[in-house]
Order: structure tokens, then C-alpha cells, then sequence
């Protein structure tokens, strides 16, 4: 712990991604009579403070390079030396690289504590990897998952990895940012660019294979013949988003189809959406369904990953089986049929849900729970070893007489 009698933790991530809702959200905020949170990112840097510089934390930038794409020895040891210099006890990481250099750099600094988290599925999916993680998987002191599946799937895939040394963490979303936004629906749609009247179907997130979008294009043509007065908009950006427009722009439903990219204050335009869809084919949990489920938004999403522990019945949300569009569509009328009164009572539940399992609040809670119980099981530890040194001077005294 600090001189201050602080403990103090560094978040390890590979980038900073700009004011975006992750982990380090949970981590400044908390309480900083007993907490220090630095954090510490493998590279880039933006010419602006960042929101945690504003709000009085330390931030480090270990490579001035947007992608670190091989193995640099040189950051293992600059972390380490912010490391001891920081007198950091507890270093959580996230995404493979950052948990890599994190474990290597924990190692050498003799930090008390290196948790290293998994954000997804299939994080193991060829030998490299499984070997990779033999390694990080048993540097860290603890392995956090931030779904069941998740921490099954970790047991699932890789080599010796103890069940006791993994924990699951959900993922979670600011509450009150996406529960009481003053937007009206009206004023959403007219941002949004789409009609006032009518069923509007959206997804937010990267666009990338791991989504599923060619599923959900196919799936909303289907519902546009259902449900004529449908909208679809698709709120972000990726390495698919070329082919998606094309595969949109090539059905006869290619007006009712709107990509908008990535967008500010999704909180706002959530309001303008009367059925969310997350149609991954793998998935952690999708921390964009959370904020649609903390908006009210009723949702449709696939059975993958952890999604099902968060929509745990229909009264929260409805599921469909993944990689299958007619189903994923049938779901989608399904839900878009209901009367406005029978979606808004789904889209309370899920709000309630999100309140009471995946707020900020609640998985702070238990985040600090984590924290404090790998620096009292690095004191015990510290004391048992000492206990141990004292017999073996003991023993060696009573030989010499």
C-alpha cells in the first residue's frame, strides 16, 4: 500500500479509447479515501487531457504508436518502473496484449496482485494462443471473466487453469446516464434521420464479424415484409461496415436501412428506437445491450456467450438462436407487433434488471470486494512466509548449537 495507506491500482489497458463506458469507469470512481487508481496504457495518446487526467488521476502512455503490432521488451520494463515507482499493489489488465506485458512487467516489478480480465469468447482459438495464455493464465493471481460463459469457456480451452483462481466481474453500465435522459422520443428520431411514426429496430456497437450483421440485414428484410412501416438503424463502425452496406444496398429494403457510424451521446439516440437487436455470434455479454436494456429499450438478441444469463426471461427481453436469420426475424416480429404498452412493460423490467445486477454502483461494489481481498491474501501470505523464515532461523540456530 501507498505511504498514504492507500491502495493503489493501476488499469492496464492496450489503448485509450476516448470517454467510452468500461472498467476504468468503476475504477476512478472508487472511493478515494482507500483507493489510488492510476492508469496506464500500452499506446497512443491524445493532444487533450483525457477525462481521467481531468478528474485527477495519473495516466502514462508507454509507446507514443497507435499499434503495437510485435513483442516490445522495452515496455515490459518501462511498466515496471511505473510500477515501483507508483507502489502499485494491485495491476488489473485488459485484452490479451495489455494481460502479456501486464504479467511480465507484475512479475519483475513483484507487484502483490496481477489480475488479468477476459472480455469475450474464444479467446483461446488456436495452439499460439492456448500457449500464450498458459503463461498469463498463471502469472496472474487471478483470472476475471465478465460472464459465466465466459469463465467456462476459460476452463473449457486452455491448458491448467485452476477453477479457484477464476472470479466473473459483469460488465456494467452508468444507470443514470441511460435511465434519465431528458430526450424525447421525437427529438431522437429527428437525430436519428428517421420517421417519426413507425417501428424503429437498431443496434450499436463495432461492426465487425463477431456481430453477426449480415444475419440481422437478412433477418430485418424479412421484417420489413411483416412490418412495412420498419426501420433499421445501425449505429457505428468497422472493418464489415463496407460489405453490410453493400449486402444492405443490393435488397429491395435498402431505404429503410440506415448506417449512421459512430455517434456521441448514444444515450439520446436510444430513444428514438423502439426494439434494440444484438445479432453476435460470439459474445462476452455486449455491454451496448445494457445501455439499451438501462434505456428501456426493449430487446432481441442471440443465445450466445453470456447474453442469456443477462436476459434471463422473456419479461426482460427476448432471445434467438444464433447465425439464423429467420429465427432472429420471427423474434424481431415477434416483439415489433407488440402493443406499445406490452413492450414498454418489457422495457422497465429490463431497466429494473439492469439497476438491480449490471449498474455501475452495484459492480463497483464488488470490483472493490476483489481489490481488497488480493492485498489480505497478499499479507497473509507475506506473514506465513515470514512465520516460515523465523522457524528456519530457529531450526538453523538450534543445529549450529
Amino acid at each position: 500500500m501507498s505511504g498514504q495507506g492507500k491502495i493503489v491500482i493501476a488499469s492496464l489497458s492496450k489503448a485509450y479509447f476516448g470517454k467510452v463506458t468500461s472498467v476504468d469507469d468503476l475504477v476512478a470512481g472508487l472511493d478515494r479515501d482507500r483507493f489510488e487508481a492510476i492508469f496506464i496504457f500500452l499506446s497512443g495518446r491524445d493532444d487533450e487531457a483525457t477525462w481521467m487526467e481531468k478528474a485527477g488521476h495519473r495516466v502514462f502512455y508507454l509507446c507514443p504508436n497507435r499499434e503495437i503490432r510485435l513483442f516490445r521488451p522495452s515496455l515490459v520494463f518501462r511498466l515496471m518502473r511505473i510500477l515501483r515507482s507508483n507502489h502499485v499493489d494491485v495491476l488489473h489488465c485488459h485484452s490479451h496484449k495489455a494481460c502479456s506485458y501486464g504479467v511480465l512487467a507484475g512479475t519483475l516489478a513483484k507487484t502483490p496482485a496481477v489480475l488479468v480480465q477476459v472480455h469475450g469468447l474464444h479467446r483461446a482459438r488456436n495452439v499460439r494462443r492456448q500457449l500464450a495464455n498458459l503463461v498469463v493464465f498463471r502469472g496472474a493471481t487471478r483470472v476475471i471473466a465478465v460472464a459465466e460463459a465466459v469463465k467456462q469457456d476459460i476452463l473449457r480451452t486452455n491448458w491448467r487453469v485452476p477453477a479457484g483462481k477464476l472470479s466473473v466481474l459483469e460488465d456494467s453500465v452508468d444507470y443514470d446516464r441511460f435511465a434519465h435522459c431528458a430526450v424525447s422520443r421525437a427529438q431522437a428520431r429527428q437525430m436519428l434521420g428517421v420517421p417519426s411514426d413507425g417501428i424503429v429496430f437498431g443496434t450499436v456497437g463495432r461492426l465487425t464479424p463477431t456481430k453477426g450483421l449480415p444475419y440481422l440485414i437478412e433477418a430485418f428484410c424479412m421484417v420489413r415484409e411483416q412490418i412495412p412501416s420498419a426501420h433499421l438503424v445501425l449505429l457505428g463502425d468497422g472493418s464489415e461496415r463496407a460489405r453490410i452496406e453493400r449486402q444492405a444496398k443490393e435488397s429491395p429494403h435498402r431505404d429503410a436501412i440506415h448506417f449512421l457510424g459512430r455517434r456521441d451521446h448514444i444515450e439520446q439516440l436510444l430513444r428514438g428506437i423502439d426494439v434494440f437487436v444484438l445479432s453476435s455470434i460470439a459474445e462476452g455479454v455486449g455491454r451496448a445491450l445494457l445501455e439499451a436494456m438501462a434505456a428501456g429499450v426493449p430487446a432481441v438478441a442471440t443465445q450466445v456467450g453470456g447474453i442469456p444469463e443477462v436476459i434471463n426471461s422473456p419479461d426482460v427481453g427476448l432471445l434467438a438462436p444464433p447465425r439464423n436469420h429467420r429465427a432472429l426475424a420471427h423474434t424481431m416480429i415477434r416483439m415489433g407487433s407488440m402493443s406499445e404498452s406490452q413492450r414498454t412493460a418489457i422495457g422497465r423490467a429490463a431497466q429494473e434488471r439492469i439497476r438491480r445486477f449490471y449498474s455501475h454502483d452495484v459492480i463497483r461494489e464488488k470490483l472493490r470486494r476483489i481489490y481488497e481481498e488480493e492485498c489480505e491474501n497478499h499479507r497473509s501470505q507475506a506473514r506465513d512466509n515470514g512465520k516460515k523464515d523465523i522457524q528456519r532461523g530457529q531450526a538453523s540456530s538450534w543445529t549450529d548449537h
